[in-house]
């Protein structure tokens, strides 16, 4: 039923994430389903990574994410991401753009586990892949290229059908070699490689690795688990040393005993939807007051347990000197402003219909009920929205109930989650006719706007867009979540993984 969900979710919405996010769920133990891993050395030297032998490892097609950290740990993309979510020099050592045409230029020097060179050709040939593969976990990302070619051995060049300045961003695709797919590992450069002896893979460093010498942990046992309920058992019984899991998810996951857990920015927002169509959400004052009502910070400490950012624009993180706190007063005031009070002392506010009658201001917040975490947070806001006089009601209703409605357009408000580009693209969310835009927003100039950010590397275009969206709120972001690295108490010194690499700053790890 899980993976129907999951399906259901993805072919809706594609990264529209309201039930199931991308991070395989972890549910109850089941050992049964995990090799019994026998280890012989001393446990404080022994790292373990979970293997799905069931797909060969390619680092753009993996379908599971039990796989996902072990990618982490073989191959490197041509830039890493920091925590800021801004692009960093990996296999790549500069680039240039003008938004349209950009060029990528290759580090030298770097060879494959194979000893081949890495050239250009190897990341056309990645990047295409990942373009044809509409499973991948970057397909997304190459929705507006038009073409991608070598220029010459060690320069790709990236041309784009829509303008966007912040394409390096969304290059952080890990590499392998060409035409190497079709190995159980895909050819890679990254700090570890695979072997196999007597039948078993585990992971040895690299002695070429570009990035310098590996000097801890030169074994990494691969435990064989078939089913992701699986892991987490295997990571409480210390067969797995380090995995990485959302942590306010539908199956939210906990591990017990003695554990360092690392909080890692995301691009998943969490926000409040509208049927911007209908009143009373075509009133923009009615929008602004609803997220100064808000108490975010409240809710990202209390109903996402810390494991989020509040934010009132959508991008992570905030632009500097954004207010997230709760403004019940400028709530109550820029509704007033509007006309919109409370005329009979019931405690309701009114507003004057478009029909010439007064009607009270009463909503409600669809939301799925199998996430605890949103719908206490869909509680907690319908409580501050009743107590400035917004009368408002929490519907919780099933995965498969809440993805046909907020499809169809049958919600007053709705709490939604969305995996993010880290480019934070926000045209099929808020744009005219968008595939996410689910409210029906529509307005010119903030499309014109969207447009105009994603063109300008002028920081003013990027304002001009901010300030727009506070004074509109198409939607009231929230807060942007956090995953969880979850690595076995006292196992890593220097562990720094940035956002979308967990074996960042792997060469500086050092055995506690």
């Amino acid at each position: 039923m899980k993976l129907l969900k999951r399906f259901i979710a993805l072919t809706l919405s594609c990264f529209m994430l309201t039930g199931c996010t991308l991070t395989e769920r972890l549910g109850s133990p089941d050992s049964s389903q995990t090799d019994n891993v026998i280890r012989n050395e001393n446990l404080a030297n022994y790292f373990g990574l979970t293997y799905y032998s069931g797909e060969n490892i390619n680092p753009v097609s993996v379908k599971t994410d039990m796989n996902r950290v072990l990618v982490d740990a073989l191959y490197e993309g041509m830039i890493y991401l920091d925590d800021n979510f801004k692009p960093q020099p990996m296999l790549c050592e500069n680039w240039e753009g003008d938004g349209t045409t950009f060029r990528f230029y290759i580090k030298q020097g770097v060879t494959f586990w194979s000893g081949e060179p890495l050239t250009a050709n190897d990341v056309v040939y990645t990047l295409k892949t990942a373009q044809r593969d509409t499973q991948s976990l970057y397909n997304t990302r190459m929705a507006d290229i038009d073409s991608i070619y070598a220029d010459n051995e060690y320069t790709v060049v990236v041309t784009l059908k829509a303008p966007n300045v912040n394409l390096p961003s969304l290059m952080d695709i890990p590499i392998f070699r060409a035409n190497t797919e079709d190995l159980t590992f895909s050819d890679g450069t990254g700090a570890y490689k695979p072997v196999q002896e007597n039948g078993t893979w585990y992971l040895t460093p690299y002695e070429n690795w570009h990035g310098g010498k590996v000097s801890e942990f030169d074994k990494i046992s691969l435990v064989n688990t078939t089913r992701s309920d699986a892991v987490q058992h295997s990571f409480e019984t210390g067969d797995i040393s380090l995995m990485r899991t959302e942590r306010i998810g539908t199956d939210s996951v906990t591990v017990s005993g003695s554990v360092d857990i690392y909080k890692l920015p995301t691009t998943d927002m969490h926000f409040l939807g509208f049927a911007n169509n209908i009143e009373p959400f075509s009133i923009p004052a009615v929008r602004q007051a609803i997220s100064l009502a808000i108490d975010r910070n409240g809710i990202c400490s209390t109903q996402l347990q810390s494991f989020a950012e509040p934010a009132v624009l959508p991008v992570n993180p905030q632009p500097e000197g954004q207010n997230t706190a709760l403004d019940r007063a400028a709530a109550i005031q820029t509704l007033a402003a509007s006309g919109i009070v409370d005329n009979n002392g019931d405690g309701i506010l009114e507003y004057q219909s478009a029909y010439g009658y007064l009607a009270s201001l009463t909503t409600s917040i669809l939301v799925n009920s199998e996430n605890p975490f949103k719908v206490a947070a869909a509680n907690q806001i319908a409580a501050s929205l009743t107590a400035i006089g917004i009368k408002t009601s929490v519907e919780e209703v099933t995965f498969e109930e809440y993805q046909n409605r907020v499809s169809t357009g049958n919600f007053q408000m709705y709490y939604g989650e969305i995996r993010m580009t880290p480019d934070f693209d926000l045209r099929s969310l808020i744009m005219t006719g968008g595939a996410l835009n689910y409210g029906r927003y529509s307005n010119a100039q903030t499309d014109q706007l969207v447009i105009n950010a994603r063109t300008s590397e002028l920081e003013d275009a990027k304002t001009q867009l901010y300030n727009y969206l506070l004074a509109e709120m198409p939607i009231i972001p929230i807060a942007f979540a956090k995953d969880q690295a979850i690595v076995r108490s006292n196992l890593i010194k220097g562990f720094s993984p940035s956002p979308n690499w967990i074996f960042h700053g792997v060469g500086g790890w050092r055995k506690n």
